[in-house]
């Protein structure tokens, strides 16, 4: 009997690992290159780790014979010009290097023979306007630009004729409400603005008559949940809400009868492991709780939940089985109780 449910547990474990999204797991910030080498059978997502910040430059040059990703190198932000340019042999990603933060324009400047990607260029922090207005003939993607935070109001507004993108604009951290309400006539993505972190519940119920979007809404960082409770004839995305951070666990336990998007509350850095353990009957999603920072699942975590989950599935069997058998006196009192009250 015993082997039998061991063998039940073994296959839950597997099915559970199946679940677990593994590229987000060997990015995670909390697993070193000494966790990966002592759990070097485990299903690790190279790219991933290649990616993770934990891994610098001597680790990959002291493993060579491992699966290095090189598109996941070329993000890695311990991946330095200097390395680059004394590996130029190897299969760099070049639109990876280019989003890479430790890309300056200088870089770029003095090794333009290289493929560098002017889309992802116009989005890294540190291409300024000055350096934009500068270089007129290099091919700027204005989309991203337009997203990019260096630029700001007083940047597009002093360059009218400028191909800026409008959506990317809305979304821009530097658009306020005031630059929105003093320049209607621009085109505004609303759907963008309602995400936009400058807007708030106040500056919403003030203006009513404009076009919110209340997916986007519904997940703004300045929409907490005695907003939501407060004014429950809005039509807030509950699938939204769920990615909203500042939906805490007491806030889901307490109002357990919402449609919570489970996938969207797995994500949530309000989420700890030890929530998941002691709520394992809920609809967790295993593949966003391996995104979660705050939860790094080991095999011993998972083989725990799956024995509990496992047990208290054989206790709600047997229970069931006994509330339901009239040879047992706990449901003969039970059909005596409903007998008597029946009618009333």
């Amino acid at each position: 009997m015993q082997k039998a449910v061991n063998q039940h547990l073994q296959e839950r474990i597997k099915i559970l690992f199946d679940k677990l999204n593994w590229y987000a797991i060997s990015y995670n910030k909390n697993i070193t290159w000494n966790i990966v080498q002592d759990n070097i059978d485990k299903r690790w997502n190279w790219i991933g780790l290649s990616a993770n910040p934990n891994i610098a430059w001597d680790i990959i040059k002291d493993n060579p014979d491992k699966p290095w990703s090189w598109y996941g190198l070329s993000y890695n932000p311990n991946i330095k010009w200097d390395i680059v340019k004394d590996n130029l042999d190897k299969p760099w990603d070049w639109t990876a290097l280019s989003y890479n933060n430790t890309t300056t324009y200088d870089i770029v400047k003095d090794n333009l023979d290289n493929p560098w990607d002017w889309e992802a260029l116009s989005l890294n922090h540190n291409i300024t306007w000055d350096i934009v207005i500068d270089n007129p003939d290099r091919p700027w993607n204005w989309t991203k630009l337009s997203r990019n935070s260096n630029i700001t109001w007083s940047i597009v507004k002093d360059n009218p004729d400028k191909p800026w993108d409008w959506t990317n604009l809305s979304s821009n951290p530097n658009i306020t409400w005031s630059i929105v309400k003093d320049n209607p006539d621009k085109p505004w993505d609303w759907t963008k603005l309602s995400r936009n972190s400058n807007i708030t519940w106040s500056i919403v119920k003030d203006n009513p008559d404009k076009p919110w979007d209340w997916t986007n809404l519904s997940s703004n960082p300045n929409i907490t949940w005695d907003i939501i409770k407060d004014n429950p004839n809005k039509p807030w995305d509950w699938h939204s809400i769920g990615y909203n951070r500042n939906i805490t666990w007491d806030i889901v336990k307490y109002n357990i009868d919402k449609p919570w998007n489970w996938c969207g509350l797995s994500y949530s850095p309000n989420i700890t492991w030890d929530i998941v353990k002691d709520n394992l009957n809920e609809s967790w999603d295993w593949s966003a709780l391996s995104c979660n920072p705050n939860i790094l699942l080991s095999t011993n975590d998972i083989f725990t939940v799956v024995k509990q989950y496992h047990y208290a599935k054989v206790i709600q069997r047997r229970w069931k089985h006994v509330i339901s058998n009239p040879e047992y006196m706990i449901c003969k009192r039970r059909l005596l109780y409903e007998y008597n009250n029946m009618g009333t």
